[in-house]
């Protein structure tokens, strides 16, 4: 779909910045006002995570995680007929270990975003949410060590734009529109991203799904709202993509794979990603986990694999608070030497 049909819909991605304020003014509201008589949930974040590394020394941040402090407030509306509207505002002040002091405080906003549900086959999302595409929509990883192909495959786990989704008899299926720009709320060089996926209902033990992604893709150098992140360049990437993913619960095991191919510009690419979690059976707060992935930014040049295998674990203190581990090497790295390292975590997220 050429870039500059979506130009013409540009308008409407500016009152996204309307949509977010209205978004922020539902989640904001106190509890006891009488508009919001139905579900609201309000938690409280903290999550800290150091470890140690062979080549970067002591590390403060995993590349998906930084220690930071926040909350989520998630709300449902109802009538007569059961709910309509769900509301989500999830936000973290955050610390990134790899700047230096006047830039490594900013502001996250992952979820903000609105869901109508017309009916069960048809809901509309407003806001910044996932992308339609892989297993990243399917999981909640916002806090996890252990992570999808998400961030190497399209560049951010989040997007802003509008969305469709909704369950029908044989099968569930996500759409997406949205602006290709990341944490940020901006378009440039005729930045956008429709993503869009179909699979079996999230309720089976056996789930598979298959997703397509085009669009102009802007390059960031970090995760912040406010200020908000730097662009590696004014120029968009074209990616095109096809993916499968898939994950079956058998017993204590859950097994998780997801595949990627296409292109970004005129260079081919592949990602690929196996994991099995193992819930120890007498000790159910205990968890351990298995990953392989590796991303390769060019198909054909050795030099341009990405590869990581990770072992990690997971122990739930109570029914708040998480402690993980995780060990990582990396068989190959893109323009790096090759790396061992330890990540610790301790997480909070209650009410």
């Amino acid at each position: 779909m050429p870039g500059k049909y979506f130009n013409k819909i540009a308008a409407f991605f500016n009152s996204i910045k309307i949509a977010v304020s209205f978004i922020g003014l539902i989640a904001l509201t106190p509890f006891n006002s009488p508009l919001f008589a139905d579900e609201a949930l309000f938690y409280k974040e903290l999550n800290l995570i150091g470890g140690y590394s062979d080549r970067d020394r002591w590390v403060g941040r995993s590349d998906d995680l930084m220690n930071a402090v926040g909350f989520e407030n998630y709300r449902k509306f109802s009538n007569d007929y059961g709910d309509y509207l769900t509301a989500d505002l999830q936000v973290r002040l955050a610390y990134d270990s790899l700047r230096n002091s006047h830039n490594a405080w900013g502001v996250q906003i992952h979820n903000a975003w609105l869901l109508y549900k017309f009916n069960y086959a048809a809901k509309l999302r407003l806001g910044h949410f996932d992308p339609a595409f892989g297993l990243e929509p399917q999981l909640d990883t916002h806090a996890t060590i252990l992570q999808t192909l998400a961030m190497k495959d399209i560049g951010f786990k989040k997007d802003w734009g509008f969305g469709l989704e909704g369950s029908l008899s044989k099968f569930d299926y996500k759409t997406a529109l949205q602006l290709g720009s990341g944490m940020g709320i901006r378009r440039r060089d005729g930045s956008f991203l429709f993503t869009s996926r179909i699979g079996t209902p999230t309720t089976q033990n056996l789930q598979y799904g298959l997703s397509f992604l085009y669009g102009r893709v802007l390059e960031v150098e970090d995760m912040k709202t406010i200020p908000q992140d730097k662009l590696l360049s004014e120029k968009a990437v074209l990616k095109k993509r096809a993916g499968i993913d898939g994950q079956y619960l058998f017993g204590p095991c859950l097994f998780k794979a997801e595949a990627a191919y296409g292109e970004n510009d005129s260079k081919k690419v592949l990602g690929y990603l196996t994991e099995v979690d193992y819930t120890v059976p007498q000790y159910q707060n205990w968890e351990w986990e298995l990953q392989f992935q590796s991303w390769i930014n060019k198909l054909g040049e050795s030099a341009s694999a990405d590869s990581t295998l990770t072992l990690g674990t997971a122990y739930k203190l109570s029914q708040n608070t998480t402690l993980r581990a995780a060990f990582s090497h990396d068989l190959n790295q893109s323009g790096q030497k090759e790396e061992d390292r330890i990540l610790l975590q301790f997480y909070y997220f209650g009410a």
